[in-house]
């Protein structure tokens, strides 16, 4: 054993936690230095990504605008009949506020209201 050179495992473990250290703090370095710019980059990408959809999405709705218009205007379909509507023509009538809610198929706080919107509406 005379001029061999041995290295322990204890060496060993502590030689590979300094270069581990000083890559670390090289890494730690790095990116301090270029913070700043890396995060404005980040940034940028993320509302490009932004304008894009965006643009995409005012495309599509231009589309379906120029559909709509080559369709021309809906007309109004006056003849529906809401169970408000009905609601309301059954509390003008007289009926109370169970009978309203049971015909119409709303609720009896729906009724009450529209009953006593009907009733300030006469005095």
């Amino acid at each position: 054993m005379d001029g061999a050179f041995v290295i322990t495992w204890k060496e060993l473990l502590i030689a590979a936690i300094v270069v581990l250290g000083v890559y670390i703090a090289e890494l730690l370095l790095l990116m301090h230095s270029s913070r700043g710019r890396g995060v404005r980059v980040w940034q940028r990408g993320a509302q490009a990504r932004e304008l894009h959809e965006i643009r995409k999405e005012l495309a599509e709705l231009k589309d379906r605008l120029a559909k709509l218009e080559a369709v021309g205007p809906a007309a109004p379909e006056s003849n529906v009949a809401t169970p408000y509507s009905r609601a309301f023509t059954l509390a003008k009538q007289g009926l109370d506020v169970g009978q309203v809610a049971s015909t119409c198929g709303i609720s009896r706080a729906e009724a009450e209201l529209i009953v006593a919107m009907q009733r300030g509406g006469e005095s």
